[in-house]
């Protein structure tokens, strides 16, 4: 429940569309009852025409006709006496003045109030001849038709656009929160799973107010009006109708309980298969290269079948849910015909034969409203299923805010300071331990050491994806979380072996994260990243569209366009992790030239296994397992026995 009311939270922006929605309800719901009444004029147009004219013109004289009631006096009849009641034997006495207060008293009660609607509508209806009344009948009936449609197509407009808003707001809401989620987090989690959980558990989580909402409005109306329509006519009769309603109430309890578990299950094992789907397509390369088509099409599939089953387990509890209510309601409306009936044959306190009708349709019209609130019930349990794991998402912690107070970071020099730096993942065991080290304005220093050592977790800190545990990160001697996190990064630069591209042109692409980036610009950053010729014969040149990650592009093209990137940043600090590792010797060297041209006059944080590549950085730090162990130039490294020179006669033993 509390998911359900969290999720109607998402409807106080458009409660005036809601309001409206709401009032087009009532007027359907309205209309709907006061059509299936003209039923009644309908069969005394047909069937009683004496009565209906008689009727007509008593009331047209001010006097109410005459009721017909059986073992009755006339002045009784003419009293206005309910006649599904009251007889001369239910009185003490049975005189004529005893029958007449009695009527007198019970008039003003549901009998009487069905009686003098009745006439009213009787009045204006059934007037002039069978022809007269038959046409005015059939106008009214489609001026009542047209303003229900009218009200049915504006219900159905608002309530869509309720529903959509709602969808769009929590979709949004849930991609700003995938921004604002640390990257610890899309560690634990894969790629596939949150994706579903935006497409997806959204749209499902959309019945609790779209069409779940709109039916449980809806539905109650029309079952208070067809109820106390029913009331009106027969209160005995609809006592015995209301006899389903613990019965249904039941059904669709116990059944919404087991969809609810179901749909649970069934959003886990669509993430799952979104997630195998993403592993897949993005790695397909890999698959091909491996010849393992045949075993990720066998995983896909049975991750298939176990979505199969819990979405037929879901299908057939609501298939049995709606049959199995209206079965109940059926049963009901079966037994009060067989009831009824026998009373209309008999003659003994029954109702007149148009009424019985018309309760009886009164009746049956309640079976469709109750059979759409069983539905309006598995919607909502499937939709709150889905909501709950919508909200586990918005509910994680995101990053730290920043700090009351923080500033914008400007007017760069580019120092970087770690003052005893300790950093864990989630309180494991510690990925750096008391780190210290200084890097001056301008210096290019190289992090080397054994995968795992803790060198890409280090420049981590530096744009604060990570915060120390103890310990702290200076910029400029100020510690970095006195700026926010915005200004923070975007005086930085960071290219990685993983470059992260998007299917759209080049230009875009190099301009991506840089404001008021002009083509000339662009051109220079590309010139100075060695991409500026490859681009030229591309075929639309700058305005090409470079695939999903530069699929269109060689890994070498796809580095020289990041660095092209980062060079129109023009960052003060740059970070270049693993930037050639997984070159050719021809692409290396192009990105390499342009690398040196990035680096000029910037403090430079360099990750690279490949040591020919760093040794003109202005200081090399070793690390080993969470602690800088060595620290110095390549020369004076080599010269020193230790990690460096160990790793070094590894590459270069040959």
């Amino acid at each position: 429940m509390h998911s359900y009311l969290r999720m109607l939270r998402y409807v106080r922006p458009y409660l005036a569309h809601l309001g409206a929605s709401v009032l087009l309800m009532v007027v359907f719901s309205v209309l709907s009852s006061f059509s299936i009444w003209m039923i009644s004029p309908f069969l005394a147009t047909l069937f009683q025409p004496d009565r209906s004219v008689q009727a007509a013109g008593t009331v047209s004289q001010g006097v109410r006709p005459a009721l017909n009631i059986p073992g009755l006096p006339a002045e009784a009849a003419l009293a206005g006496a309910p006649s599904d009641s009251l007889s001369p034997h239910d009185l003490p006495g049975g005189t004529s003045d005893d029958v007449a207060g009695e009527l007198r008293r019970r008039v003003s009660g549901l009998g009487g109030l069905r009686d003098r609607f009745k006439q009213r509508v009787d009045g204006f209806l059934l007037r002039g001849s069978r022809l007269a009344s038959l046409w005015r009948i059939v106008v009214v009936f489609f001026f009542l038709w047209l303003v229900k449609n009218v009200a049915a197509y504006g219900q159905a407009v608002l309530m869509n656009y309720v529903g959509l808003r709602v969808v769009r707001d929590l979709r949004d809401e849930l991609f700003e929160k995938f921004m604002n989620l640390p990257l610890a987090y899309f560690h634990r989690h894969r790629a596939g799973e949150l994706i579903s959980r935006a497409s997806n558990d959204v749209q499902i989580a959309n019945k609790c107010v779209n069409v779940s909402f709109t039916n449980l409005v809806r539905d109650p109306i029309f079952i208070v009006m067809y109820l106390g329509l029913a009331i009106v006519i027969s209160w005995r009769l609809t006592l015995i109708a209301l006899a389903v309603l613990p019965a249904s109430v039941f059904v669709i309890v116990r059944i919404g309980h087991q969809l609810r578990k179901y749909s649970h299950r069934q959003q886990e094992k669509l993430a799952n298969l979104t997630a195998i789907l993403q592993e897949t397509v993005s790695g397909v390369r890999v698959v091909k290269a491996f010849a393992t088509d045949q075993l990720e099409t066998a995983r896909f599939r049975e991750e298939s079948r176990r979505l199969f089953r819990d979405m037929f387990k879901i299908a057939r509890m609501q298939s049995l849910s709606s049959p199995l209510s209206e079965q109940l309601s059926v049963l009901v409306g079966l037994f009060i015909l067989w009831y009824g009936g026998r009373q209309v044959l008999s003659g003994a306190h029954a109702l007149p034969p148009d009424l019985f009708i018309l309760f009886l349709v009164c009746v049956f019209s309640l079976v469709h409203p109750i059979k759409e609130l069983s539905g309006v019930n598995n919607g909502v349990q499937e939709g709150m299923a889905a909501a709950e794991r919508i909200f586990a998402v918005l509910d994680a912690p995101g990053e730290t805010a920043d700090e009351t107070g923080a500033v914008d970071l400007s007017g760069v020099k580019g120092e970087v300071v770690f003052e005893n730096v300790t950093f864990a993942y989630d309180d494991g065991e510690a990925v750096l331990r008391d780190v210290s080290l200084r890097v001056a304005p301008g210096e290019a220093v190289a992090l080397v050491g054994a995968s795992g050592a803790g060198k890409s977790t280090l420049v981590d800190l530096i744009p604060r994806f990570f915060d120390p545990i103890r310990g702290r990160v200076l910029i400029d001697g100020q510690d970095a979380r006195r700026f926010t996190r915005r200004s923070l990064r975007r005086a930085m630069g960071i290219v990685t072996q993983e470059v992260i591209l998007f299917n759209a042109t080049v230009r875009a692409n190099i301009a991506y994260g840089t404001d008021e980036a002009t083509s000339a610009l662009i051109e220079a950053a590309a010139r100075a990243a060695n991409a500026h010729e490859f681009i030229l014969q591309m075929p639309q040149g700058y305005d090409t569209v470079i695939g999903d990650r530069g699929a269109k592009l060689s890994g070498g093209q796809r580095q020289r366009l990041s660095i092209a990137r980062a060079i129109l940043r023009d960052p003060r600090i740059l970070i270049l992790d693993e930037a050639t590792s997984a070159l050719d010797t021809e692409s290396e060297l192009l990105v390499q030239d342009a690398i040196e041209r990035l680096v000029r006059n910037r403090t430079t944080f360099v990750i690279a296994h490949r040591l020919s590549t760093i040794q003109n950085a202005d200081r090399i730090c070793v690390l080993k397992e969470g602690r800088i162990v060595q620290t110095g130039t390549h020369t004076e490294l080599l010269a020193e026995e230790g990690p460096y020179r160990v790793l070094h006669e590894l590459q270069f033993r040959s």
